[in-house]
């Protein structure tokens, strides 16, 4: 059967892909790079100068440092230890800044080994005054200059970085001074350097106290690579960056200039990204040697193999590698062993790079040796766990050896459930090229589609159904997906046509779901789903839970979840079984449950981010980001609805979906969103795109287009039988004043306190029920939607006011703006109403938060097409309700809820 070759691919951190080169397929997903950035006019990314950049991730450190040095205690000062480039000359010299405004800082340069200090040699030079600054001084002025200070030692600091470097005279001078308190010392060492007895008795010998600085952590080693650059990184790219440098700031920062000296960084809306290369230079390289330039073979080798099977399974290791050797490469921190469970442990590198610089420079032929070794004595241990199935067929195939077809299927499936999409590509290309046949052409066609590369898999089916002589039903399921994904519905029906059983009715389910038919979903997924010997009822649950949460039916689709998972280990390599722990996440939020389905979805996002999983990562993004706007977190969302090359799912209906959510989050912060959101077509977030379209035309003050769109969404809910969604049209109505429109869908039957307080906060405005509106609140408030709820207390403080009770207006007020202020700066008409004395009409409202973009009246007269003199009139009475004076006072006052949440 003839078909294209198929290339290698994968991610460098797994097992399975080491040492492989980026393929197109991994290319096609790559954004412009930072030339091509430059050339269009965006921001060219450039590493920072060192002084540029701030101290981060120290604050702890530096705080103790300078208490150890200014303390009174029976220490001499300060011994700062750490290994070479984790930044200890960086935070010694920014904690010496700070304290030169009250103490005399003298830094002493260090004289290099071999060299003879003149203890003669008495300069006059004088010690600094006190705010004067940090000054430097040859080590062999000090004896002279130390004459000055008297009875000022106290207040002053001597400063001699890299003490290891020192001669053994020096040394000794310097203990000396420590024993005679001459002044406080401040030394750093480097633990990786040996020292002479005069250093090691600064702390053996209690004269200095010994402080220990470690790596950086790895929230603060990705800001310090944002800082480095001076510009925005993607969080994968930050997060590849911390693990390649393992928290030093010497290597992060040769990796970022690497990085960009070698055109490694693409530029996209949500900031900078890198490609799937390692970035490695000269530099780098001989920063690695200096650990390993000096193994000799033996030790070389066994080195070699724990890289090539990282984590190495020490039983394993033990019978390739002799003991000695491996006990000198962990007495050399070059490997470390650690415990994977109760009963195995692995040796992994102490640092990542090493293994990075080792796998890219090993021989071809020395490399495919380790790997038979590895197999070999692999095959006899391992106990044929879907891991162990992973790590030996990726090593013979990376050393060309024959593989038969049910093992690499077996081994797709696998990564595949470990969301490692590239290898199961890889995995089924190889069984593709090798074993050519309709099982295999529909396995890789599927790994294809899987990570959006259509077209390849398109080609495969064609050269699937040319051997064959006809379209097998297997084959036209292939090509009915394809099409679903890319939202051709049209072809795909006239596809699904042809398909008969089971497998058809699942295809038909799936295709009424995209296009938001979710009654007819449930008929033909429902009893797919409730067959637990049937081939598709996993696939099938997950449109059913999906089509029953657009129903409003969460606590359905819960018991849903909770019976499918029995089955889930059967039938886990279904196509969409990556979305059953998404749909659960999007269950807990529709019942209230907001908190849990954050923790279970950033969970899910960080470990696809940390393991670079290529549509995975942007898939969990996008289902976080939603139920983090629910919360109000509209800032964190809208980073999560950025999709670019190097982050995307690839599948169009998804990202048109991106593209309205991130509409909506900028929406909640009152402002239009650009670019313009996509057309409006059938789709299952078709009310999410009408709503979005809603809040458009509200903020650019159409009000009437606002209520068509709304009451359309409405009335296309209820008609699809969507009754949550009719929900979130009816609380969308009353947020934007249009509460009494939505009485006909008060009434929409839905599952939970959640959905239901959608509803009853729009009959709580329409009826100025404020029992109703405190029970809606607090079902706001208990769900952890915390805009919803500071939204619900600023209207229930208006109703208050109306009848009176000032106290009552003012309590749920304070709760309204405490609630808002962890918002991120939300605007909305209920938040900006928080200040005003009197009741504010639905056209006032507008005028706010249009003036809270920053319109002027003849701007605003012009959208609402009314007359300067008509908007004028409006402020004047809007300026004594809210108790202003001017325009700059309402803007102040429009502007204060999200000022105060963003300190």
């Amino acid at each position: 059967m003839s078909h294209p070759d198929s290339g290698r691919s994968g991610n460098e951190d797994s097992p399975v892909t080491q040492n492989i080169e980026p393929d197109a397929l991994t290319r096609k997903r790559m954004a412009p790079t930072v030339n091509d950035a430059w050339r269009t006019g965006s921001p060219n990314l450039g590493l920072l100068p060192t002084d540029k950049v701030p101290l981060i991730g120290r604050d702890a450190e530096m705080t103790r440092l300078a208490r150890l040095l200014t303390q009174s205690d029976q220490h001499g000062g300060v011994l700062l230890v750490g290994p070479s480039g984790v930044g200890k000359t960086r935070l010694a010299t920014d904690t010496l800044a700070a304290l030169a405004v009250t103490h005399r800082v003298v830094r002493i340069m260090a004289t290099w080994p071999g060299q003879d200090l003149p203890y003669g040699s008495l300069s006059p030079t004088r010690l600094p005054r006190a705010g004067q600054g940090p000054v430097d001084l040859p080590a062999t002025e000090l004896l002279g200059a130390l004459r000055q200070v008297g009875s000022s030692r106290t207040s002053t600091l001597l400063f001699m970085d890299d003490v290891h470097l020192l001669d053994p005279a020096t040394a000794a001078l310097v203990l000396e001074l420590a024993r005679q308190r001459v002044a406080r010392l401040l030394v750093t060492l480097n633990a990786e350097s040996p020292s002479t007895g005069a250093v090691t008795a600064l702390w053996k010998d209690d004269h200095l106290r010994r402080m220990e600085l470690g790596p950086l952590d790895a929230a603060a080693t990705r800001r310090l690579a944002t800082a480095m650059l001076g510009a925005p990184l993607a969080r994968g790219a930050a997060s590849w960056l911390a693990r390649l440098s393992d928290g030093n700031p010497l290597l992060l920062r040769e990796l970022a200039r690497a990085a960009s000296e070698q055109d490694l960084f693409r530029h996209s809306p949500a900031g900078w990204t890198l490609t799937d290369r390692v970035p490695l230079s000269v530099p780098l390289r001989e920063l690695i040697a200096r650990n390993v330039g000096h193994l000799d073979l033996a030790a070389r080798d066994a080195l070699e193999l724990v890289v090539l099977a990282e984590p190495a399974p020490l039983p394993v290791l033990d019978e390739l590698v002799p003991p000695e050797v491996l006990l000198g490469l962990e007495t050399q921190e070059l490997i470390r062993v650690d415990t994977m469970s109760s009963e195995v442990t692995s040796a992994r590198l102490f640092h990542p790079l090493i293994g990075h610089v080792i796998r890219h420079s090993l021989p071809a032929l020395r490399r495919r040796s380790h790997l038979r070794a590895w197999v070999s004595a692999y095959t006899s241990w391992s106990a044929g766990s879907a891991v162990d199935t992973l790590r030996v067929t990726g090593w013979r195939l990376d050393a060309n050896d024959p593989v038969s077809e049910s093992e690499l299927l077996e081994a797709a499936r696998y990564a595949t459930d470990a969301h490692d999409l590239l290898s199961a590509s890889r995995f089924t290309a190889a069984a593709w090229q090798h074993h050519p046949n309709t099982r295999t052409a529909c396995a890789h066609a599927l790994a294809l589609i899987a990570v959006a590369d259509f077209d390849s898999a398109i080609a495969v089916v064609d050269a699937a159904e040319a051997a064959d002589g006809f379209p097998s039903q297997d084959l036209l399921a292939v090509r009915a997906r394809e099409a679903l994904l890319q939202g051709h519905f049209r072809r795909a029906e006239q596809i699904i046509a042809h398909l008969t059983g089971s497998q058809g009715r699942l295809f038909a389910g799936m295709a009424s779901y995209l296009q938001g038919k979710f009654d007819r979903t449930l008929r033909l997924c429902g009893p797919l789903s409730d067959d637990h010997g049937e081939e598709h009822q996993l696939e099938a649950a997950i449109f059913q839970m999906a089509a029953l949460l657009h129903a409003g039916r969460p606590n359905d689709a819960l018991t849903l979840y909770e019976q499918v998972t029995l089955d889930r280990k059967s039938n886990s390599s279904a196509f969409h079984a990556d979305s059953l722990d998404e749909m659960y996440a999007a269950t807990l939020a529709d019942l209230g449950r907001l908190a849990e389905a954050i923790d279970l979805l950033s969970c899910a996002y960080d470990r696809a981010i940390t393991d670079r999983r290529i549509r995975i990562d942007a898939q969990r993004g996008l289902a976080l980001g939603i139920v983090l706007f629910e919360r109000g977190r509209p800032r964190q969302a809208l980073d999560l609805f950025s999709l670019h090359p190097s982050y995307q799912v690839g599948w169009q209906q998804w990202h048109d979906r991106a593209r309205v959510w991130a509409t909506a989050a900028t929406a909640l912060l009152g402002r239009a969103s650009e670019p313009a959101l996509p057309p409006a077509t059938d789709s299952f977030f078709l009310i999410s795109h009408r709503i979005a379209q809603a809040w458009v035309a509200y903020l650019g003050g159409d009000r009437d287009r606002a209520a068509e769109l709304l009451l359309l969404a409405a009335g296309t809910g209820r008609a699809q039988g969507a009754h949550a969604d009719v929900a979130l049209a009816v609380h969308e109505m009353a947020r934007l004043g249009l509460a009494e429109c939505a009485r006909p869908y008060w009434d929409a039957p839905v599952q939970g306190f959640y959905l239901q307080a959608r509803l009853d906060y729009a009959r709580a405005l329409a009826t100025a029920d404020i029992k109703l509106m405190r029970r809606t609140a607090d079902a706001f408030t208990r769900a952890g939607a915390e805009v919803y709820a500071a939204e619900a207390y600023a209207e229930m403080a208006q109703m208050y006011r109306r009848v009176a009770q000032v106290r009552a207006a003012t309590a749920a007020a304070l709760q309204a703006k405490a609630l808002a202020s962890r918002c991120e700066g939300a605007r909305t008409p209920a938040l900006l109403l928080l200040d005003s004395v009197e009741i504010l009409s639905p056209r006032e409202r507008e005028l706010v938060l249009l003036v809270s973009q920053g319109l002027s009246d003849k701007e605003i007269a012009e959208r609402l097409t009314l007359s300067v003199r008509t908007v004028g009139n409006h402020f004047y009475r809007i300026y004594r309700k809210l108790g202003v004076a001017n325009r700059r006072e309402l803007q102040r006052a429009a502007f204060s809820v999200s000022q105060d949440s963003q300190l």
